[in-house]
């Protein structure tokens, strides 16, 4: 089994990654949430991981968002490569929070 310090640095590499796309897109407003809930997952905090978890699901959530609009008509390849790369971090980030917030003991 995985330690709850390394579920936390897993979860906060994969944030990471995910907030240098969102960086390199200009995506400003679910680059301030992921911000704000890394500094709660450098610390270690359950409330990191909760925080990123609420990003998702529902209507015009983080689960909706598609990046480099300008880039769908003028380079339509760069525009599908930019959301599967979002989408790839974007479940693992999920993911990395789901493990965190699914243990049973801490």
């Amino acid at each position: 089994m995985t330690t709850l310090n390394q579920q936390f640095i897993d979860l906060s590499n994969t944030t990471r990654e995910l907030i240098g796309l969102l960086d390199e897109t200009d995506e400003k407003f679910w680059l301030m949430v992921l911000r704000r809930a890394l500094v709660k997952v450098d610390a270690h905090e359950l409330a990191g991981a909760t925080l990123i978890l609420g990003c998702y699901g529902g209507v015009d959530t983080f689960s909706d968002l598609i990046i480099g609009k300008p880039l769908e008509a003028d380079d339509p390849l760069s525009f599908r490569n930019l959301n599967a790369r979002l989408d790839h971090l974007r479940t693992q980030t999920f993911e990395a929070a789901r493990r965190i917030a699914a243990r049973q003991t801490w």
